[in-house]
């Protein structure tokens, strides 16, 4: 007997997909001309799109900034949102070589020595820039072992979509509480491991730190995961070209994960991405409600 709540599952997949990845075809230039400007009229004109929310986050983490600066900033970042929805969105069917045009690793012999050495490395990132693009990584890399620590979707449908888009080029996908049990039996070999490290933890997380001029509760378990394997850490800072590409260049924060105080791979992680973030602040993902 057919199941009927999996035979509903697959046919909203499979409709959901067939429409993202037909859309996905079209060039860039014309998703930008069509749903990217429908999208940005839409989320910063009409709806106002967590408005309040980006607003209040904007002023509070850059206090220099006078309110006409930061209303700038504000449609810079829907600007942003409404390119990298479509970005992303091209990921469902975007080629191999199209994609390592688009995003560049102005480092990887670091990544190469490191895992030549056998080590277990850690990578922390934040929801800056286009992260999704660094799926390409395993392609770019090949032979090396790469893992991406996520947090499912709340929408089934959505998760699987989103699971096999990331997944294309050899990225190993491994939900939050599947992590540490993982990493821990595979810290002896050598393997790239990526974190995003900035999201809010929850309002029973225990530790805080300065994050962009305020209190912010930290997200400290891939620390203490690096710290428990002995791990490598090693920051991912996403920039633009002025071509409106993508590029990430690794910076070490540590070589022995162990040997480090509590807490102090999260504040330099968190130091390193407020530098990024104040160097070009409207690609930074505001509208999440970090501080609460």
């Amino acid at each position: 007997m057919i199941n009927s709540k999996k035979l509903l599952f697959q046919i909203k997949y499979s409709l959901a997909f067939s429409l993202i990845y037909t859309i996905s075809l079209f060039p860039v230039s014309f998703i930008k001309m069509t749903f990217g400007k429908t999208f940005y009229f839409l989320t910063y004109q009409i709806f106002k799109y967590r408005y309040g929310v980006i607003i209040q986050n904007l002023s509070r983490a850059l206090p220099d900034k006078s309110y006409g600066e930061i209303k700038i900033i504000a449609r810079n970042y829907y600007k942003h949102l409404s390119d990298i929805t479509i970005e992303i969105l091209k990921l469902c069917s975007i080629r191999q070589n199209q994609l390592e045009d688009r995003m560049k690793i102005q480092n990887p012999d670091l990544l190469q020595r490191y895992c030549s050495r056998n080590e277990n490395v850690i990578i922390l990132l934040g929801h800056y820039g286009n992260w999704e693009y660094l799926n390409i990584v395993p392609a770019l890399l090949p032979g090396i072992k790469m893992n991406a620590i996520y947090k499912p979707l709340s929408s089934p449908v959505m998760e699987k979509i989103f699971c096999r888009v990331r997944s294309r080029f050899g990225m190993n996908l491994i939900t939050v509480k599947e992590a540490p049990r993982y990493l821990i039996q595979q810290k002896n070999s050598a393997q790239l491991t990526f974190f995003i490290s900035d999201q809010y933890p929850g309002k029973n997380a225990k530790h805080e730190s300065n994050f962009m001029h305020q209190s912010t509760l930290t997200f400290t378990g891939a620390e203490k995961l690096a710290k428990f394997t002995n791990a490598v850490v090693l920051y991912a800072e996403i920039s633009k070209s002025a071509e409106n590409k993508w590029a990430v260049i690794f910076h070490p924060i540590t070589e022995h994960a162990a040997e480090t105080r509590i807490q102090e791979i999260t504040s330099s992680f968190n130091k390193k991405l407020q530098s990024t973030i104040e160097e070009e602040p409207a690609y930074w993902l505001w509208s999440h409600k970090r501080w609460k």
